[in-house]
């Protein structure tokens, strides 16, 4: 009789431990996201909004921007796809750079959305993805300063 109750106690931790699991690997298989916004200035209008969202789209979505983003992440070993020309395809389809509003330090802000679509078993690549692309951005957004820096000699010390 205890061998029974034994055998059947075991048998529904069995159960009850693969329903779980079956859970868990249905829950990663849902869609996810993951972008960085990126502030608009408050005085912009929707039209200078949708204008800068349309020059990120045609400046970021090149090929080479896409395939450093690509080398830089390692997304075709990750991922399992055939070379980089499949990876930089299946990127272009889940980039995500489109206006909208989010809540920065408090206060709902009209922002830039840069970032990428995919699985919640992903999610750790898209947030890399996302910061990978949104070091692109400020480098097209800033490339002034940044030429500044590296033409400005430094001090002389003095002793």
């Amino acid at each position: 009789m205890q061998r029974w109750i034994v055998l059947a106690a075991v048998v529904l931790v069995l159960l009850g431990g693969l329903g779980i699991f079956g859970i868990w690997k249905i829950k990663q298989q849902h869609p996810d996201f993951s972008y960085i916004p990126l502030g608009f200035s408050e005085n912009s209008t929707e039209e200078q909004r949708e204008a800068s969202v349309k020059e990120m789209q045609e400046r970021l979505l090149t090929d080479t921007v896409l395939t450093s983003v690509v080398r830089d992440c390692g997304i075709v070993s990750k991922w399992g796809l055939p070379s980089e020309s499949a990876a930089v395809a299946e990127l272009r389809k889940r980039v995500i750079l489109r206006s909208g509003t989010d809540q920065i330090n408090g206060v709902y802000t009209d922002t830039l959305q840069i970032g990428f679509k995919g699985v919640v078993a992903e999610h750790q690549d898209l947030e890399a993805l996302a910061k990978r692309l949104m070091d692109d951005v400020i480098r097209l957004i800033k490339p002034t300063e940044t030429q500044e820096k590296t033409t400005t000699p430094a001090p002389a010390n003095s002793f």
